[in-house]
């Protein structure tokens, strides 16, 4: 097996080789900076140990994830750190973790330092994941930067609005929280399986104050690469058709297309982060921040692909399970196509800050700017049968879908194929986000303990997208040199089943493709941002604008003897949105101008009792909101002339509402032990999910073939009930060296259910985190175990289609050389076949509609800190 030997290499004198992240997950309260000295944390048990004492003081339920030292986060990923706190579970792309959901939810704010991160993710599969528009992906940013992760799942008044499920922050450190100068370098080399290649990853952070500690100045940064192979079966769907025998017709929901498919993925992350702080008087301090995040993707893909036809009786033969067909014979379309794609993507976040604090009367102004760009170009050569293939499947193979085909096509043969309608294709993307944001909190505590906050945010936001496409029907002969025999050892080599392994793709180059593309339809317009022609069906100007404020009071006092602490508030937000896109009729693009505007309420409340020293009670009850993605708000429509998918977004969707509540449980055992246990409840307004219709659309595709149409819509109503339950515990009982050991283990249940009766959309039932722990002088290790259940996706025709449950182990083993000089060994995704994403129709796994496979990681690192 690919990397036997390097594992050998890598994990030989250990008794493990895992990756893991000890989950310190706790509840946070709303502090803005830690108390001085808080970020010098140093080893697993240091960091449950401050997270713990978080949770004692939280004012609101949040769990946070501590660095366990400088620059050190469990886990690279963020997404993948968070995978490990009660409650949330993550959403991959092309392996690595990209965003999450909070109790069931997908609709969750992220932010840096309690402001937008904008930005764009490259996307693969499933479709449960969102867009990203209004925040950037969790995959773009190094967890390097961030000295510890929130997750807030109640919100309090003063914090802004936007995230149904919950809030993820990513808190930067501070140069003035830290007491000495401090500079860590770490180099770490990646290892991924299928690739086979070893990669860097380098890590730097250094901070120091003068100016007898007035002054601060702070600056981290990370560099990553890494290149990965996922293998898929991609983009089929089990949609209606007619079966006509003995004159009476029926109808059974028959696959539209197996499409085998290999993508090279080779990404570079580059992170920076920067601050300064000046402490004016011991009352006033400024804060002045940037944070830099550069992700640059490049793929490459080759696929094989057989279209059923959509008329009446597509399928002979047809074996029926469950209401699909799993099985039988078709007369197909066969496409083939090499691909290849960039996409760099950059953000941007500068941020000034001021608080004044004297004599329980706090002041704090904040303001930002927040960008995202992208400018994605895709370059792509498909060849088509030359007539119809006979072909024989079976969805019911153990993995995906066997594929048999007959008659005299020789996918291999260049005779068997002509070049497609318009196979030669140039794409370019160009986006821009940008947020300017200005906000003002004031708060008096009184002399009897009670605070009073008031504040206002406003919020400018503006999304462009700007898109292009040239395309043009070459002749044979000229493809002849980007011919590309695809070689059955490489495809899907780590797939079983029977379907072409060898088949005749192609090898796009930039330049052929894009000149070839570009001379036969250029831009009329040469002064325009591209010489490609325009596609202004999925062109859009959006433009929102918010304006919040709030009034909320805190305070203390005992209950009956029992301590308590309390605050309760409203939060108002309006928000007023206009959009410009096109309406495309044949030829004809017309610009349009679309507009919506809402108020929105929102109460919150939270109280902890301290029922005794070590046991504590919680209960809070709110009102969330999350205004839609861009994506979905936008008019404006993409049509795939290759899978023959159109896709759109809704200007007129309302901002879901939830009114929550929940009850929570924590008891101490320990400095860096807890059990701990919640019961929550939403009602969701307003739920938006995708609706999957199929129809012809001769303005879109004038050759009148079906397509797939998907666009957002808001249901009536859901609700979400479910429970989490978690223990983090040492073994200080047991004597040495066995009192190193420790466990971190939770469950969460979260039952949903929309007004169809259905489950929402990314709600797993079932999801669960193992961790097993030891550290013991220069000695540590961790062993970590991931589960969800499976989650709807999307709805086809007014049915659910699922992906399916799925799992991951990861595990690592760290050795402090010296106290200056630490080791680590990593591993991630050991158990590949069980972290796999699977999607399939109406509760019916055997109607699979995609697979997709990722490789294991190894990885190990020299870390050293002054």
């Amino acid at each position: 097996m690919r990397g036997t030997n390097f594992l050998a290499k890598l994990a030989g004198g250990a008794s493990l080789a895992v990756l893991a992240m000890a989950p310190a997950f706790a509840q946070d309260a709303a502090a803005d900076a830690p108390p001085e000295g808080e970020i010098v944390v140093s080893g697993i048990r240091a960091s449950l140990e401050q997270a713990a004492d978080i949770k004692r003081e939280a004012d609101q339920v949040v769990d946070v994830i501590t660095a366990e030292d400088v620059g050190k986060l469990p886990d690279a990923n963020v997404a993948e750190a968070l995978q490990r706190v009660t409650g949330v579970q993550i959403t991959r792309v092309f392996g690595e973790g990209q965003s999450v959901s909070v109790r069931g939810l997908q609709q969750v704010r992220v932010e840096v330092d309690g402001r937008t991160l904008l930005g764009w993710s490259a996307r693969l599969s499933p479709p449960e994941n969102d867009q990203l528009g209004r925040s950037s992906g969790l995959d773009s940013v190094p967890s390097s930067l961030f000295g510890r992760l929130e997750v807030r799942k109640s919100p309090l008044a003063s914090q802004a609005e936007g995230g149904l499920g919950g809030t993820v922050n990513l808190v930067t450190p501070k140069p003035l929280s830290f007491k000495e100068p401090t500079v860590s370098l770490r180099v770490q080399g990646v290892y991924s399986e299928n690739s086979d290649k070893f990669e860097p990853a380098i890590t730097g952070f250094a901070t120091t104050k003068f100016a007898d500690g007035r002054i601060g100045i702070m600056l981290a940064g990370e560099y990553q690469k890494r290149t990965s192979t996922t293998q898929t079966f991609e983009r089929n769907n089990f949609l209606n058709r007619n079966y006509t025998a003995n004159g009476v017709t029926t109808v059974q929901q028959t696959p539209v297309l197996l499409q085998y498919e290999q993508f090279t993925v080779d990404r570079s992350r580059l992170g920076l982060n920067g601050a300064i702080q000046f402490e004016v008087t011991p009352e006033f301090t400024i804060t002045a921040d940037a944070l830099y995040s550069k992700l640059t993707t490049g793929r490459k893909q080759d696929f094989f692909a057989f279209r059923l036809p959509t008329g009446t009786n597509p399928v002979t033969n047809a074996v029926v399970e469950n209401g699909a067909v799993v099985a039988g014979n078709a007369n197909g379309t066969v496409t083939t196509a090499g691909q290849i794609r960039k996409e760099p993507t950059e953000s941007f976040l500068y941020g000034l800050n001021g608080k004044y604090q004297n004599d329980g009367l706090t002041i704090e102004a904040d303001g930002y700017y927040s960008k995202g760009t992208i400018d994605q170009t895709i370059q792509i050569i498909t060849l088509q049968g030359t007539a119809a293939v006979p072909g024989a499947f079976d969805f019911r193979d153990v993995t995906i879908p066997s594929l048999t085909l007959g008659g005299t096509f020789n996918p291999t043969s260049y005779a068997s194929y002509n070049p497609a309608n318009n196979g030669v294709r140039s794409n370019r993307l160009i986006g821009l986000l940008e947020e300017w944001t200005g906000k003002l909190d004031v708060s008096y505590e009184t002399a009897g303990g009670v605070t009073i906050s008031a504040g206002a945010r406003y919020t400018d936001l503006h999304a462009r997208s700007n898109a292009f496409r040239s395309q043009v029907t070459p002749t044979r002969a000229e493809l002849e040199p980007y011919l590309n025999l695809v070689d059955m050892g490489d495809f899907l080599s780590d797939i079983g089943g029977t379907f072409p392994r060898s088949f005749l793709s192609t090898a796009p180059t930039f330049d052929y493709v894009f000149t070839r593309a570009q001379a036969a339809e250029p831009n009329p317009n040469a002064n325009g941002l591209s010489t490609l022609l325009p596609n202004l069906q999925r062109d859009y100007d959006f433009s929102e604008r918010t304006l919040a404020a709030y009034l909320m009071m805190s305070g203390e006092g005992e209950i009956v003897g029992i301590p308590y602490k309390a605050n309760a508030g409203v939060r108002i937000a309006s928000t007023r949105l206009s959009v410009d896109s096109y309406v495309n009729v044949g030829t004809v693009s017309t610009l349009v101008n679309d507009k919506n505007r809402y108020t929105n309420v929102l109460p919150s409340a939270n109280i902890a009792f301290n029922v005794t020293d070590d046991f504590l009670v919680r209960m809070s009850a709110s009102q969330t909101m999350q205004r839609a993605s861009i994506a979905d708000l936008a008019p404006s429509t993409f049509f795939n002339a290759t899978n023959l998918s159109v896709t759109g977004g809704n200007v007129n969707l309302e901002p879901p509402i939830s009114t929550q509540a929940d009850i929570s449980f924590e008891y101490y055992t320990g400095k860096s032990s807890l059990i701990s246990g919640a019961f929550f409840y939403k009602d969701v307004k307003n739920f938006i999910a995708s609706f999957v219709t199929t129809g012809i659309d001769t303005n879109l595709d004038p050759q009148g073939r079906e397509l797939t149409f998907s666009r957002p819509e808001n249901l009536s109503s859901a609700r979400i009930k479910g429970f989490e339950i978690g223990i983090q515990q040492f073994a200080d009982f047991l004597p040495a060296p066995f009192d190193g050991l420790g466990i971190i283990a939770n469950y969460t249940y979260s039952d949903s259910e929309d007004a169809a009766g259905f489950p929402l959309v990314a709600v797993s039932k079932n999801s669960y985190n193992l961790v097993g722990l030891f550290e013991k002088g220069p000695f540590s290790a961790r062993v970590a175990y991931n589960y969800r259940d499976e989650a709807v996706f999307e709805f086809s025709e007014g049915r659910p289609s699922f992906v399916g449950a799925r799992s991951q182990l990861d595990a690592q083993v760290g050795f402090d050389i010296t106290r200056n000089f630490a080791l680590s060994l990593q591993a991630q995704n050991l158990m590949p076949r069980k972290s796999a994403t699977s999607e399939y129709s109406n509760f019916n796994p055997t109607a699979l509609n995609s697979y997709a496979l990722s490789e294991r990681r190894y990885s190990v690192g020299l870390r050293a800190k002054f």
